[in-house]
């Protein structure tokens, strides 16, 4: 329930970014809806907007007045409407009102981090750690008790600080029980806890392709100290790191979005969603807004991709206006959304589909 607030509130964002720079355009917003419709009642109207509430509560939407781009319509309208109508303001008005909506998650993801690192501190890189990412069923870690999510201090007697030197030990240990310290790294600093504990393992001479003498798979994450700083200091220092995660975060998505094959390996659909969403929120307030900025960050990316329907498709169609002309795109604008949108629903559809498999 929590996680869906949240996306919720998100999505509401998103679209009170759409309904400020409409207003500050000139354009009228006719309706604010709280929700998905059909329209259970009204809340209340203020100037010209009707503010809504609908049955399907998840996120909302903004209707302006011309957003389709229907020419016939806007010949309809008085002079004074139409202009205020979306359609009839310039290029860059439109694109303003457009960008608006992915500005304000983004914003909003750099404050949920800013809070985040205004508690923790500013984060410092003091070494590299093996974290274990994947553990095959059946296999001796499964059996050890190893779990996703370990950190895999020591080996025997060797101190491990790369992953390659923990495969390399152990292939020399093959056939050899040997004894593992872990840790545990937490998921909402990536600091490791002081707690561990020892497991012994015994590595096969001969495991099944793909699965290693363990049976793990493992990575190397950076190992992170953070330094408090004073009261009045902070929110500045959590606003610098919030907008370098913004940046990181920003470039992880877009580089996904260039790989689809990776990317539909690890799209998640809603079920998924608040799946992580309710174990974040299990783990601490701080693993729940750090979750809360990264799917900020997701929709803000997401909505700016050149795709029919979302707000970047909509700006490829400014682009396109100014080299065909405003008469041309109009006609088939409003179909190729409706088309994209369709797209979109039923993307959702199949990945909850597999979602609900798993």
């Amino acid at each position: 329930m929590l996680t869906i607030v949240l996306l919720s509130v998100l999505i509401l964002l998103h679209e009170l970014g759409h309904f400020w720079a409409a207003r500050k355009m000139g354009v009228k917003v006719e309706e604010f809806g709280i929700g998905i419709p059909p329209k259970a009642l009204t809340l209340g109207k203020r100037g010209d907007t009707e503010f809504t509430l609908n049955w399907l509560p998840i996120g909302g939407f903004v209707r302006l007045l011309g957003e389709n781009g229907d020419m016939g319509i806007l010949a309809k309208l008085n002079p004074f409407e139409r202009r205020r109508a979306f359609s009839s303001k310039s290029a860059w008005q439109r694109a303003f009102i457009l960008v608006a909506g992915v500005t304000a998650n983004l914003l909003v993801g750099v404050l949920l981090f800013t809070i985040i690192y205004s508690v923790l501190g500013v984060p410092r890189l003091s070494g590299q750690q093996v974290v274990v990412t994947q553990i095959a069923p059946g296999s001796p870690a499964d059996m050890a008790g190893i779990t996703t999510g370990d950190v895999v201090v020591q080996l025997g007697d060797h101190m491990i600080t790369s992953s390659t030197q923990f495969v390399s030990l152990v292939a020399e240990s093959g056939g050899r029980e040997i004894s593992l310290g872990l840790a545990t790294l937490n998921q909402t600093d990536g600091t490791v806890s002081q707690d561990s504990r020892q497991v012994s393992v015994l590595p096969r001479t001969d495991p099944p392709e793909g699965e290693g003498a363990l049976g793990v798979a493992v990575t190397e994450l950076p190992i992170l100290s953070y330094e408090k700083k004073p009261w009045y200091q902070a929110p500045f220092y959590g606003a610098v790191e919030g907008v370098k995660e913004a940046y990181a975060w920003t470039r992880v998505m877009l580089t996904l979005f260039m790989h689809p094959v990776e990317l539909w390996k690890g799209v998640s659909g809603p079920i998924e969603v608040v799946k992580i969403g309710q174990e974040q929120a299990a783990s601490g307030i701080l693993s729940f807004i750090r979750f809360g900025g990264i799917i900020s960050f997701n929709l803000a990316v997401f909505n700016l991709l050149p795709f029919p329907a979302l707000d970047g498709g909509r700006i490829v169609f400014l682009f396109i206006e100014k080299l065909i002309g405003k008469k041309r795109t109009s006609k088939y604008e409003g179909y190729v959304n409706a088309a994209g949108m369709i797209a979109l629903l039923i993307l959702m559809v199949v990945v909850t589909i597999r979602d609900l498999s798993k």
